[in-house]
């Protein structure tokens, strides 16, 4: 079963990515080793036209459209003539289609580029498509290489079964037997509190989890609320100082360690975590949940989280998670409306994988995401070192 919530146009884009190559498995599994060399080769035939244009040309082409207020349908603009150029290079339009108007072609080709990069298809560019459009045949150069270096590393040893989430995209794939069952949109960690990179493995799955504020949000978010306004900012919590519950209005916060400092917030939909949560075993307190607000998902950009992974559906993951321990769904469903919390241990820990591979194969086309956490070295740095 594949299950996603997301725009329906961006739809297919995403499942040809994920079903083409987000995630691999040895040469056992034949389906995605083999999906995944159909996108390595891609992305390495892709390095080897923008390398030889390179060496032909010196500086490749590539227009660079000024910034200015969203180009919408219907306009006339320099921009726009800019713009369409720009479609041109990139293969969305026609040579010879350059233009000063907005029109439905134009329109349609920003759209296609939009859909094939997890952007709302809706013509209009704004901020998000704007730096997508000027990504530079330098920068894709880089980030191909990138994307082709971990994914070797990543290809060398992967189990079968898994979850992968590929955080560029923000999508998670859940990959059995060589096979996805399951994608879905997500959020990551922010550029300031990003998500690591780890192989780990979910070991529970919680049922109404509550939620006890991690160490950098007490810190950094809750502490400075409550010397503010003697509140912790959070529905139906409990705030905790050395081992005893409080009122948090009647303390003085004003010289208190974060260390002496604990909130719980109790099960229920709204609780920050949603009503399930799927344990890791890493030190940093990182594990995947669902959330009380699910509008984070209508966004093109979901990098927001203090490094945890926000899902879509985490009510199918579950499901498919705890097969194997002998909940179907609707006894599921019916512990989740009971509104106790209840931690399942998986009969068998699954394997999870969080990757970094901005150049992504939509279709039979090479993508370049934003580099969300800059970890691709910049073009300059890697021209010095050649």
């Amino acid at each position: 079963m594949i299950s996603r919530i997301a725009h329906p146009v961006a739809l297919l884009a995403l499942l040809v990515a994920f079903l083409i190559a987000a995630s691999a498995a040895p040469a056992r599994a034949g389906g995605f080793d083999q999906a995944l060399g159909v996108w390595t080769a891609a992305l390495e035939t892709r390095l080897a036209a923008l390398e030889e244009e390179a060496r032909a040309e010196g500086v490749p082409v590539s227009t660079r459209i000024a910034r200015g207020p969203v180009l919408k349908p219907g306009m006339v603009d320099e921009r726009v003539l800019q713009l369409s150029r720009r479609l041109v290079e990139l293969g969305y339009l026609a040579p010879g289609s350059e233009r000063d108007i907005h029109d439905e072609t134009v329109a349609g080709a920003v759209s296609v580029f939009q859909a094939e990069r997890g952007l709302t298809p809706d013509g209009k560019v704004g901020g998000a498509t704007l730096s997508s459009l000027n990504v530079t045949p330098a920068q894709e150069i880089a980030s191909i290489r990138e994307t082709l270096a971990r994914m070797a590393e990543f290809r060398a040893s992967v189990p079968a079964t898994m979850v992968v989430v590929n955080l560029p995209a923000q999508e998670l794939a859940l990959v059995r037997n060589g096979e996805t069952v399951l994608t879905m949109d997500t959020a990551v960690g922010s550029p300031s509190r990003p998500t690591p990179l780890l192989a780990d493995q979910i070991t529970h799955v919680i049922l109404n989890p509550t939620w006890t504020v991690p160490p950098t949000v007490l810190k950094q978010d809750k502490l400075p609320n409550l010397r503010r306004t003697g509140a912790p900012g959070i529905d139906h919590a409990s705030v905790w100082l050395d081992g005893t519950v409080v009122d948090p209005a009647l303390v003085d916060w004003t010289n208190v360690s974060p260390w002496r400092v604990r909130i719980v917030q109790e099960a229920g939909d709204h609780n920050a975590l949603g009503r399930y949560r799927f344990n890791l075993t890493n030190d940093d307190q990182i594990y995947l949940h669902g959330t009380n607000d699910p509008r984070v998902f209508n966004r093109d950009r979901r990098a927001v989280s203090s490094g945890c992974v926000r899902l879509a559906d985490p009510r199918t993951l579950a499901e498919e998670l705890l097969m194997a321990s002998g909940f179907n769904p609707s006894r599921i469903s019916a512990m989740v409306d009971a509104g106790e919390t209840r931690w399942i241990r998986l009969a068998q820990p699954m394997p999870v994988r969080f990757v970094y591979w901005p150049a992504v194969l939509r279709g039979e086309r090479v993508v370049v995401l934003p580099d969300i956490y800059g970890i691709v070295p910049p073009p300059e740095l890697i021209a010095a070192a050649n």
